[in-house]
């Protein structure tokens, strides 16, 4: 990250200093796994382009915060829902997650088994399975940083999510993360799908998710050292005009 002053202005004995911050390239990412051609670590004007051309009658509209591109199909037989979360500055603006949902009417079902053969035949075979019973239905594919999927992976891995991340990927990641954020943090890159069941066999709603952790805490420690940068200097800026605030005796 790079940081640049521009110089005190006066006025009103007030003087103003302003911390410029240069965006900062996160490097490449792997564009595979992908959802809806969509991949962490695309740039957002090339991820607002592929997501359009899901639909041509809908338009991507974008929410601040949390940066998101969004892309709602109100069809009351299938609610087509796509949200792709993007790092904020000093960052180059990027995809970190991208979250799939429909909700079906009972006149228009999904069942189970033709949603995980849609998505095994896309990724492959999943790396977890936690069958959390009226909670629903995890499967996971995970991933090692160059893409590549794993045939197996801590469960532990299980307790990752990408919702929990929303709001450090703006504000920093959390000073003293635990066990679990560690490791998240750390290795969980995954396909996630939970499946909402009307019966054994048939699907109420659907969402997955793919999300790279290590890549959305890369983005936001650099969030974080800036915020921290800005607020050294606007504390250093403080000291200096209270030193030259001198009472006359």
């Amino acid at each position: 990250m790079s940081m640049r002053l521009i110089g005190c202005v006066s006025t009103a004995s007030v003087c103003l200093v302003s911390v410029l911050l240069a965006q900062t390239p996160l490097g490449p990412t792997p564009h595979t796994p992908d959802l809806l051609g969509l991949y962490p670590g695309m740039p957002a004007r090339d991820a607002r382009t592929q997501l359009q051309k899901h639909s041509a009658n809908v338009n991507v509209t974008s929410d601040s915060p949390p940066n998101t591109l969004n892309l709602i199909i109100p069809d009351p037989m299938n609610r087509d829902m796509v949200r792709v979360y993007l790092t904020v500055p000093p960052t180059d603006p990027a995809v970190w997650m991208i979250q799939r949902s429909q909700v079906f009417a009972p006149q228009n079902p999904m069942s189970q088994n033709a949603l995980l053969t849609a998505l095994r035949e896309k990724y492959g075979k999943e790396t977890l399975t936690n069958d959390k019973g009226g909670g629903g239905l995890y499967v996971y594919w995970i991933y090692d940083q160059s893409g590549k999927l794993l045939t197996a992976a801590d469960a532990g891995l299980a307790g990752c999510s990408g919702n929990n991340f929303v709001n450090y990927v703006s504000s920093g990641p959390p000073p003293m993360p635990n066990t679990i954020e560690q490791a998240c943090f750390r290795s969980f890159f995954a396909v996630i799908a939970m499946l909402n069941r009307r019966d054994a066999q048939i699907l109420e709603s659907y969402q997955v998710d793919l999300v790279n952790l290590p890549y959305a805490f890369k983005a936001a420690t650099v969030v974080a050292d800036a915020n921290r940068a800005a607020a050294d200097q606007a504390r250093r800026n403080q000291l200096d005009k209270a030193d030259r605030n001198k009472p006359k005796f």
